[in-house]
C-alpha cells in the first residue's frame, strides 16, 4: 500500500500523506502500479464527461472543460515535460545543449507552439467521439499511457547522472514490466478487444518518438517521459477517433 500511495502521490494531485524526504526507492517500488494509477486518473475523467454529457454540455465546451478536469487531478507534471522536451529537442543543438535547455525553466517557442497543438488536438478528438466511447477511451488511455511509462523507465538509458528520472529508473526490476503489462492487458481486455487494438497500434508509434527521443539525447529523461506520455494521450484518442 505504501507504494502505491507514493505512485498516486506523485502521478496525480491527490495527497494522502505529508512526506517531506524521499527516498530513491520508495519511487523504484511504485513502477509496477502505474496502470492503477491511470485507471483511477480515467475513472474521474472518464465520469466527467459522462455528467457533462449528462448535462447536454456544448461540445467544444465539453472538450475544454474534460483539459481542466485532467489538470485538476494530475496537474501539470506531464506538460511541462512535453514542453521542455520540445524546447530542447526542437532547438536544433547538440545533445549537451539540449539537456541543458531542457533543464531551463523558461518557456521557449517550441514549448508554446507544442502546447497549443498538444491541446487542440486533445480537444479535437474529444469532441469527435461519441459521449459514452469517449469515457471508455478515456479510461483505456490512461491505463494505456501510464503503462507505457515503465517501458521507458526500464528499457531506456537514462542520460542525465541526477534527476526525478533516474530515481525511478535506478532501482527498478525488469518483472516491474511483466506486472504492469499484465495489469495493462488484464484492464484493457475487460473493456475490450478494440481497446485493445488501439493501445497496441498507440505503443508501436510512441515506442517509434522514444528510439527518436533516445537518439538526439542519449536516453530518455524524467521530462521525456511526460512528453511521451502526452503523446501516447495523443495518439491513443486520434486512433479512437477512427477505429472505435
Amino acid at each position: 500500500m505504501y507504494n502505491l500511495i507514493t505512485c498516486l502521490e506523485f502521478l496525480t494531485r491527490i495527497r494522502f500523506t505529508r512526506r517531506t524526504e524521499w527516498h530513491d526507492d520508495d519511487f523504484s517500488r511504485s513502477v509496477p502500479y502505474f496502470p492503477i494509477i491511470g485507471l483511477l486518473i480515467g475513472f474521474f475523467v472518464g465520469g466527467v464527461n459522462y455528467g457533462l454529457a449528462y448535462l447536454d454540455t456544448p461540445l467544444f465546451l465539453r472538450g475544454v472543460l474534460l483539459i481542466l478536469a485532467e489538470l485538476l487531478i494530475i496537474g501539470g507534471l506531464m506538460y511541462d515535460g512535453y514542453m521542455d522536451t520540445c524546447d530542447g529537442v526542437f532547438s536544433a543543438r547538440d545533445r549537451a545543449r539540449m539537456l541543458e535547455i531542457m533543464k531551463d525553466s523558461n518557456v521557449g517557442a517550441n514549448a508554446a507552439i507544442g502546447v497549443v497543438c498538444l491541446v487542440l488536438l486533445k480537444v479535437a478528438a474529444y469532441v469527435s467521439m461519441d459521449p459514452v466511447k469517449l469515457s471508455w477511451a478515456l479510461l483505456a488511455m490512461y491505463i494505456s499511457t501510464r503503462t507505457f511509462m515503465v517501458n521507458y523507465i526500464i528499457n531506456f538509458k537514462y542520460p542525465r547522472k541526477t534527476g526525478i528520472g533516474i530515481m525511478f529508473k535506478q532501482y527498478a526490476k525488469p518483472s516491474y514490466l511483466y506486472i504492469a503489462f499484465g495489469l495493462c492487458l488484464a484492464m484493457l481486455a475487460y473493456l475490450g478487444l478494440p481497446y485493445l487494438y488501439v493501445a497496441a497500434a498507440t505503443f508501436v508509434i510512441c515506442l517509434g518518438i522514444a528510439h527518436f527521443l533516445s537518439s538526439q539525447l542519449g536516453g530518455l529523461t524524467g521530462d521525456t517521459y511526460g512528453c511521451l506520455t502526452e503523446c501516447g494521450h495523443v495518439v491513443f484518442m486520434v486512433l479512437a477517433v477512427y477505429m472505435l
